[in-house]
């Protein structure tokens, strides 16, 4: 470890991290519109859902790339969700 900068090796990352405590209190009350209003909003996760019809088709037109489909059909947006 004494490779390693105080900054990774510090308590902020992991488990004791704000952001893994707030992702354990958010699995606890997670929001719902109607089921739980009052519940938590997980803000911390960067998700892009306006650029899926750009990746499809990028996927669609580099079919070697990856191979997210199943019977010929993409599942890229199911694999994303």
């Amino acid at each position: 470890m004494r490779h390693l900068s105080r900054k990774a090796t510090c308590n902020s990352h992991g488990q004791d991290s704000s952001y893994f405590l707030g992702w354990q209190e958010y699995e606890k009350n997670p929001y719902h519109e109607k089921e739980n209003p009052k519940g938590i909003i997980q803000m911390g996760l960067a998700e892009n859902q306006l650029s899926f019809d750009l990746l499809e088709s990028w996927l669609a037109e580099n079919t070697d790339a990856a191979g997210f489909k199943r019977g010929g059909e993409s599942i890229f947006r199911e694999l994303a969700e």
